[in-house]
């Protein structure tokens, strides 16, 4: 039986990415740290995590609420994630369309189908991320619109 994601599960996984960058002594350390507003990532236990390693610099939904720090994650803000403005956009069709009726079939309808992404499809989602990225650098990260990525 499948377990749901839950904010142990997320701790788990932000400390395995703490401690990689921490061992990277070639790379500078992480200056902000940005997560979405998904329920498991909202709980006080993670961000009494995130403040002990972050602090301030921390990105997210009710962050500010708890720690009086951080940067509130701004309403109707451009999605900076790939994944998450091509990806799953690019991919539910296919998935919903095969109509999975079971959590494995489901599962192995969304792993063919990220195994079916090109490579140039790949190359032409990071070029459009940098361009994002210059629009918003360019708008000094204020709201912009009318951008066709």
């Amino acid at each position: 039986m499948r377990e749901t994601f839950s904010s142990e599960g997320y701790i788990t996984i932000l400390e395995q990415f703490v401690s990689t960058q921490l061992a990277l002594e070639d790379r500078s350390r992480i200056e902000w740290f940005i997560q979405d507003g998904a329920r498991p990532h909202r709980r006080e236990k993670v961000f009494r995590f995130l403040n002990e390693y972050f602090g301030n610099r921390v990105i997210a939904l009710d962050y500010t609420k708890f720690t009086g720090t951080g940067m509130y994650w701004p309403p109707y803000s451009l999605d900076l994630t790939p994944c998450d403005y091509v990806l799953w956009c690019a991919l539910k069709d296919t998935v919903y369309g095969n109509h999975p009726s079971t959590l494995d079939e489901f599962e192995s309808v969304i792993c063919v189908a990220c195994n079916s992404i090109s490579v140039e499809t790949l190359k032409n989602v990071m070029s459009n991320f940098i361009l994002c990225l210059g629009h918003l650098i360019f708008s000094n990260g204020e709201h912009f619109e009318n951008v066709v990525f």
